[in-house]
């Protein structure tokens, strides 16, 4: 049984289907694809348009199904809605999402024994090390399908993240805005390169070229030619396994060492049983998290749900008054920069000195896009120009929609920040708030340690930079993720969606929910597979390492 079809349920099911297991995938949200039992997808997906990222169709219902945030950082009220509610539908979070595949790096396996410990964080070695995970990631780029340029990335790179082959496919066409700001970068002495992603750029795995629409993140592929969990998943299928949509697991039935069912609810709420020899949390960090809370499965070291990390996004974004920049036109981001995910970037180990740190490291730097789309650029116009013209529409927002100083006139650029981990960032269940079912809903807690303060600090700035050599003539860089850092911002829940820890691998039982492939220390036949696995969140975007990962484990104990 395996709960949740996103890109780490979607490849133990592939796996264990394969090897002759009898599978069946639970999947909470909607099937929105009627191929899956076919070798190649028909190249449809109906249900996205322009309006979705908008009106939030991928996401679980904030009013049916919300979460709850306590700001440890802003001592107060808790938010309750929408809080990193990750797409909920056959594929996960995969089928909406942006495609970036870059590894994590050697020094992300061996934090502590690599970097040293941090005070107030819980700094932890992987059970692995990245040459014993270097396979799978071959592996799981074959699958997905992964476009680069492996002669092309940066010596950094290399380094910590050495390749045995290129990639599958060649790098498409660049992004016009990604372009422009890694020719920018270059003259600042940094090392941009076309980042992998799982966005074909030639027919691969029945799948057509991509079209370069420039929309891949919160949007569906409308060709299907972007990679997702729905390669694996396809694989599983037709090995035999079920995928049940709209079916919400509420329990994990155990006794002893050993789970013995789970019980889901259907989208009318009736309830039913399935028995299972072998139960595969699947649902994101946090959801699995719940879900292991709500069954009461067994805690010896008091570390279910802890340890919860997110990634610490700082964004800069250049206003060119004088010429459209056009960031969206080409494929989504093409380039990216490893240059801040270096502890040894020049000037860092001192900024980690003064904060009182043995080191400090920033996070993969995506060059290009940060536009908004064009209805949420109308959206803004709309709230504006009450105040400017007297009325939300008419001459003065047609103007502005023509002009498009937010859209056409706006380059981003994006970090993806470490987030170290921490005992007291968790996932709970709330004690008042329940969802549309009657189960209690995720109550997440969660602060920022300095380090990610300090690097946030240090690497803003240099976000800056980057767009003034692009030729901005303004700039701001703000973190995405408000904190105590900058006082003068409120605190909101943080908005990004790699939701990671919270049933960390580990060799010693006292120290992690998980053993060194996947398995519940206090149960036998209980794993996980998905970013509640990771240690340590790394710097870089963690889908292709959490697939590579489930691959590992689940390998070794089929």
């Amino acid at each position: 049984m395996v709960v949740g079809s996103g890109p780490g349920g979607s490849v133990a099911a592939m796996v264990l289907a394969e090897a002759g297991w009898d599978v069946t995938v639970l999947e909470r949200g909607p099937d929105h694809f009627e191929d899956l039992r076919e070798p190649a997808p028909r190249h449809a997906f109906s249900t996205d348009e322009i309006k979705g990222p908008v009106r939030g169709f991928e996401y679980p219902d904030p009013l049916a199904e919300p979460r709850v945030y306590d700001d440890r950082a802003f001592p107060g009220p808790p938010s309750t809605g929408f809080v990193n509610a990750l797409p909920a539908a056959v594929g996960g979070g995969s089928v909406h999402w942006d495609a970036k595949t870059p590894r994590l790096w050697d020094l992300d396996f061996a934090k502590r024994s690599a970097l040293g410990p941090l005070p107030d964080a819980d700094v932890v070695d992987w059970p692995f090390d990245y040459a014993e995970l270097a396979p799978y990631y071959d592996e799981t780029e074959a699958l997905l399908g992964v476009q680069g340029d492996r002669a092309a990335l940066p010596a950094v790179t290399l380094r910590h993240s050495p390749r045995a082959r290129d990639f599958p496919m060649p790098p498409g066409p660049d992004q016009t805005s990604s372009v422009r700001v890694a020719e920018a970068a270059r003259t600042l002495g940094l090392h941009p390169y076309p980042l992998p992603m799982a966005a074909n750029s030639r027919p691969y795995g029945g799948r057509p070229a991509c079209t370069d629409c420039g929309a891949c993140c919160g949007y569906g592929c409308p060709n299907q030619s972007r990679g997702s969990a729905l390669s694996a998943l396809r694989r599983a299928v037709l090995a035999g396994a079920r995928v049940v949509p709209l079916a919400t697991a509420v329990e994990v039935r155990h006794g002893g060492r050993r789970a013995r069912g789970v019980v889901y609810a259907d989208a009318a709420g009736r309830r039913a049983e399935l028995p299972a020899d072998r139960v595969v949390l699947a649902g994101s960090a946090v959801e699995s998290c719940r879900l292991a809370l709500l069954s009461g499965l067994p805690d010896p070291s008091g570390l279910l749900g802890r340890h919860l990390m997110f990634h610490w996004y700082s964004v800069a974004y250049g206003l060119f008054l004088g010429e459209r920049v056009r960031s969206a036109r080409g494929r989504n981001i093409t380039h990216a920069l490893d240059d801040f995910a270096d502890p040894d970037h020049p000037g860092a180990r001192g900024a980690a000195r003064a904060a009182g740190l043995a080191y400090l490291r920033g996070g993969v730097v995506e060059l290009g896009g940060g536009q908004p789309g064009p209805v949420q650029e109308g959206h803004l116009y709309r709230r504006l120009l009450p105040r400017l013209a007297g009325t939300p529409y008419g001459r003065a927002f047609r103007r502005l929609m023509r002009e498009s100083p937010l859209r056409d006139r706006l380059l981003g650029v994006q970090m993806h920040g470490e987030d170290v981990s921490q005992r007291e960032n968790r996932v709970a269940l709330d004690p008042t708030v329940r969802d549309w079912l009657g189960v209690p809903v995720p109550r997440i807690s969660w602060a920022p340690h300095a380090h990610e303060l300090a690097a946030q600090r240090f690497y803003l700035p240099r976000l800056a930079e980057l767009l003034r050599a692009a030729g901005a003539d303004a700039v701001a860089a703000v973190p995405e993720t408000r904190s105590r850092a900058f006082p003068r911002e409120p605190g909101a829940v943080p908005g990004n969606f790699h939701t990671l820890g919270g049933l960390r691998m580990s060799h010693d039982p006292r120290t992690g929910v998980t053993d060194g492939v996947g398995r519940m220390h206090a149960l036998d036949n209980v794993f996980v597979a998905d970013g509640g696995l990771f240690p340590t969140s790394g710097a870089h975007n963690p889908t292709l390492t959490i697939m590579a990962t489930v691959l590992r484990n689940t390998r070794r104990t089929t």
